[in-house]
């Protein structure tokens, strides 16, 4: 295993997002859910990561303005009203067994009660991106890691600005998951629904 982790180190690059692994099957709503990645560099000098395959039964977009509900720094323009008006007068999703699971990790040095506190805020992030969140049509699950590279313990204050991030970084990549997809068997994209939002990407 050891060995692998270090091939797979060795090899990294740009992570795929959109229909991709996990995210082929992925749902979001009524739109094509898949994988979405996030990172951010802190003040305190640690980097927080997400990796999430986004296949929630709530929605990530707004059908009212054809934006997301987490407002992030995505780069989209106001999507034209007559897409948006079609977007919303499409058929719903049928109900069906969702799940939004994902890894954040990060390069502090935490204990196992502290990632558990890091995973539990990381869950803010899902509800800030998905409406509704934690439906009982979903098993919404986020693991964290610490590698320990910046080997310092982080006090209370580090410890909140890690919690923070996880969320941040969670909602950024639920979002760029949708963003990213394309269709799949007959389930719409963003893309598809929204092309004027994306004229600038």
């Amino acid at each position: 295993m050891r060995g692998r982790c270090r091939r797979a180190a060795a090899t990294a690059g740009p992570v795929a997002q959109g229909s991709v692994g996990a995210g082929a099957g992925a749902k979001a709503g009524r739109l094509k859910g898949g994988i979405g990645s996030a990172s951010v560099a802190l003040h305190t000098g640690h980097t927080v990561a997400a990796l999430v395959a986004a296949n929630p039964a709530g929605e990530v977009i707004d059908p009212g303005t054809g934006l997301p509900w987490y407002a992030g720094n995505f780069g989209l323009a106001t999507p034209d009203p007559d897409e948006v008006r079609a977007a919303a007068a499409a058929a719903p999703a049928r109900d069906q067994l969702n799940t939004t699971i994902g890894v954040v990790a990060t390069d502090a040095m935490l204990d196992k009660a502290q990632c558990r506190r890091l995973a539990m805020v990381a869950h803010d992030g899902i509800a800030r991106a998905v409406r509704p969140a934690h439906s009982l049509l979903d098993g919404d699950t986020v693991f964290v890691l610490a590698t320990g590279a910046v080997a310092r313990r982080p006090d209370t204050g580090v410890l909140d600005a890690l919690s923070a991030a996880a969320a941040d970084v969670v909602a950024t990549a639920v979002v760029r998951a949708v963003l990213a997809a394309t269709s799949v068997a007959g389930v719409p994209a963003y893309r598809d629904y929204y092309p004027s939002a994306l004229a600038g990407h």
